[in-house]
């Protein structure tokens, strides 16, 4: 094998038919050479390291393995002779394997990839031009996300937010990033949790009002867009104390201002992605991502409330998220040197940028887990009565239609909790994770350059038959304390794990288990004429394309 400009190496990329898949590097090359062309020999560019494409190739073939043909020339690319990154070719140069998502949808795209490569640790795919790492190997991810963290602490900078906004701990890095979360997350301890469970319990009775209504009067109902309306309610009061009623008046300025920021300038964002340039200039010329009108009612919104305390004295009072943060008092870094001290309280702009993150991360997430949890547990009945029977068990019978369970009475609700949980492995609130690697670092033998996106596919591991059996099946028992021991740590994290994880996490189960509870303890949940099932996911995002639709039948406990 011939030198190349950069330490001797050549790559041979040799086509791969099912029946010689397993041909080793070694023979890799003379394989190539009875393939008519001659084999693709290139060295590796600085762009392509350590993933390499076969634009060249035909599109017909259904997957490429890279070998490194000379293992003296390791160092520089990040492979060895026994390693091997895979993907498919992308059907654009421009956008990546994004076409291939469009067409398939995201969700097919990702299983589809992650089962290609069942015999790897890692593989790859094009994200637009950005060559991209997917994790399959759980201990890799272990690795990546906890023991090696400061290594990948950062996210891409996919979504980018004007001012004030910009601040949030979605967006910002490194040093900035820790000292942001570390203030914030002791607004989501047990003992504040608890003063916060008041706004959802609050809300959980109003909901309950209006479902006998609609059960009283035979109704069929599309769970996403009920359990929207009281998700949206109980955010605005646990977030900012205010009452938005949505359960009545779901066009409210409210809600229609957060669905804007949920459902943003798809256009503008790809274009940005693509061609940053041109995206700075269509910025700049008024053109935004999320609405300037949407961004300047909730800054009006917050900086109201903000005043509002101030002058009235109530800040402190009304033990909401924005109470909560405002309150952040100054701590250190725990560091002895004294000129490491930092102060932790929040700039304006970060409270801001924080109570918006409150909206977006709470909304979407949590009333599509409620939607798709009691849509499953009306297709399963026979788990819908364990649910029951535990609600009578542990909270007591109870004839009063708007009677909740508060922060206490939900904390031990075990199988509620395994029958949440297997709906969010069947439709986790998100279906990837992506990390940067910040840092250079080799892990189980695989090198992960500075500026590396990382991407952890969250929906296919969750989904992978080799850790659950019958993954498209809807089974609690999976989450049975036994199991989950059995099972390896990261087969399962619909939040994220490690110090990067859902800040929010917490509060999210928290009204789950409240709303849940409230709802089974009075209602049956049962399907309807328009009920489609099994579920049909939408191509682009986590919503069924024919509705959750069902119907509510009072109650009869059986007498114990």
């Amino acid at each position: 094998m011939k030198s190349c400009s950069r330490k001797g190496l050549y790559l041979a990329i040799s086509k791969l038919t099912e029946a010689d898949h397993g041909v080793k590097a070694g023979n890799a090359a003379s394989q190539s050479k009875r393939e008519e062309p001659d084999p693709v020999r290139r060295p590796v560019s600085v762009t392509q390291r350590p993933l390499i494409t076969c634009h060249r190739l035909s599109r017909e073939n259904d997957g490429w393995d890279v070998y490194i043909t000379d293992s003296s020339c390791c160092p520089d690319c990040g492979l060895t002779s026994n390693s091997l990154l895979c993907l498919t070719p992308p059907s654009s140069k421009l956008f990546g394997h994004f076409l291939e998502g469009i067409k398939y949808g995201i969700f097919d795209v990702q299983t589809h990839f992650y089962s290609m490569f069942k015999d790897k640790k890692v593989y790859g795919w094009y994200d637009f031009k950005t060559p991209t790492i997917v994790l399959r190997d759980l201990d890799l991810i272990k690795d990546i996300c906890v023991k090696h963290f400061g290594n990948f602490s950062n996210r891409r900078a996919v979504v980018r937010f004007e001012p004030p906004f910009d601040e949030n701990l979605l967006t910002i890095f490194g040093d900035h990033w820790k000292r942001v979360r570390s203030t914030v997350s002791p607004t989501f301890s047990s003992g504040r949790l608890k003063k916060m469970s008041r706004h959802i319990e609050r809300n959980a009775k109003l909901f309950q009002r209006v479902l006998h209504q609609k059960q009283e009067s035979n109704e069929e109902i599309e769970l996403k867009e009920m359990m929207s309306r009281v998700t949206m309610d109980t955010i605005a009061s646990t977030g900012f104390g205010l009452d938005v009623d949505s359960l009545n008046h779901p066009d409210n300025e409210f809600s229609k201002h957060a669905k804007a920021f949920l459902n943003p300038n798809v256009g503008l964002f790809l274009i940005s992605y693509v061609v940053p340039f041109l995206g700075k200039i269509l910025n700049a010329v008024g053109m935004k991502f999320i609405s300037q009108n949407s961004s300047d009612y909730f800054k009006n919104v917050i900086e109201a409330a903000l005043q509002e305390r101030k002058e009235s004295g109530n800040a402190g009072k009304l033990h909401d998220f924005l109470d909560l943060v405002i309150n952040a008092e100054e701590k250190e870094t725990g560091e002895a040197d004294e000129k490491s001290k930092v102060l932790a309280s929040l700039s304006h702009n970060e409270i801001l940028s924080q109570a918006l993150t409150f909206i977006l991360a709470g909304y979407d997430t949590v009333s599509s887990v409620l939607a798709f949890t009691l849509f499953l547990l009306a297709m399963h009945p026979k788990h819908q009565r364990l649910v029951q029977e535990e609600l009578d068990l542990k909270l007591g019978d109870s004839d009063q239609e708007d009677t909740v369970p508060d922060y206490e009475g939900v904390q031990n609700l075990l199988y509620l909790d395994q029958c949440i949980n297997e709906t969010m492995r069947l439709f986790p609130p998100g279906i990837l994770l992506d990390r940067v690697c910040n840092e250079e670092i080799t892990l189980h033998g695989v090198r992960f350059p500075k500026g590396m996106p990382v991407i952890l596919p969250i929906y296919a591991i969750h989904r992978d038959p080799e850790i659950w059996v019958d993954p498209d099946e809807f089974k609690p028992e999976r989450f049975s304390p036994e199991a989950k021991e059995a099972r390896h740590q990261f087969s399962y994290f619909p939040f994220g794990q490690g110090p990067r994880n859902c800040i929010g996490m917490r509060l999210g189960q928290l009204e789950l288990k409240i709303v849940l509870a409230s709802m089974l303890r009075h209602f049956d949940v049962v399907p309807c004429q328009k009920t489609v099932y099994p579920i049909k996911l939408s191509q682009w995002q986590l919503a069924a394309k024919d509705g959750l639709w069902v119907k509510l039948e009072s109650r009869t406990r059986k007498q114990q």
